[in-house]
């Protein structure tokens, strides 16, 4: 009896097969934000408006969801044509788009003077770095944790774009992007980055995300701006008050990467 019972112990025992290499784990996207430089920071209403559209870009040619015919990148502006049905990302193919176009304007708004933004030094993107990883949910449990020296990446986080923005009889503030473990987020801090003011949170966002500076696109007296990347779009409009300032989401738009 004992040496039966003995078999089956050993041959029950652990198998000496190669372990299957764990998946990295996805960051939980609803992590409260816990940071001082955070804690106050206004998180974006939605409240999205038709008329505004987006431009995924697919093998060098643009695909145009929505708006009208005016589409802006983060330096020029410009009037496409469109042809064809909706195919790829339920967009139209256009011609005549700027490089990195990223969004459309509303029908019969006025073509902007895509102004050049203010030159951006190395440490404010560094401190634009930390802000985002503050309102960006954790680091996986298997990100590397090793530090870098390049300013545009800290903590995992790749800062896509940091511009700033003139107020009228305020200082003014910046606008930054940045993605982490395929969760983007979008940031108004005060003009060191010390401070965050609001923000929004993007998931499923996998690429570098970009800034088309704030304007009034639309005419309606609030600055809009939009932020970019291969698989979302987002368009926001800027609630400035005396002492605070919020965005609003007005726009958004997603296209899975094949």
């Amino acid at each position: 009896m004992s040496l039966s019972i003995l078999w089956l112990m050993l041959s029950c025992g652990g198998s000496e097969e190669p372990q299957v290499a764990r998946k990295p784990v996805a960051p939980k996207a609803t992590a409260s934000i816990t940071a001082a430089a955070a804690k106050g920071a206004i998180a974006a209403t939605k409240a999205l408006e038709d008329g505004w559209g987006a431009v995924f870009w697919r093998n060098a040619t643009a695909w145009k969801v929505g708006g009208g015919t005016t589409v802006l990148s983060p330096r020029s502006a410009s009037t496409v044509r469109t042809s064809g049905e909706p195919l790829t990302c339920n967009g139209v193919a256009s011609k005549g788009a700027p490089p990195h176009a990223g969004i459309v304007l509303p029908e019969g708004a006025a073509m902007p003077d895509m102004l050049g933004a203010p030159a951006i030094k190395a440490h404010q993107i560094e401190r634009a770095a930390w802000r985002l990883d503050e309102v960006l949910p954790p680091r996986g449990r298997f990100e590397s944790k090793v530090p870098t020296t390049q300013p545009s990446v800290q903590r995992g986080v790749e800062v896509g774009s940091v511009t700033k923005t003139r107020r009228y009889g305020a200082p003014p503030v910046l606008i930054s992007t940045g993605v982490r473990s395929c969760a983007g987020a979008v940031i108004l801090t005060d003009a060191k980055a010390e401070k965050t003011l609001a923000y929004d949170r993007l998931p499923q966002t996998c690429t570098p995300l970009r800034v088309v500076p704030a304007q009034d696109y639309d005419g309606d007296g609030n600055r809009e701006f939009g932020v970019f990347s291969e698989d979302r779009v987002a368009i926001y409009r800027m609630d400035e008050k005396p002492g605070r300032t919020s965005i609003i989401k007005i726009g958004e738009w997603h296209c899975e990467i094949d």
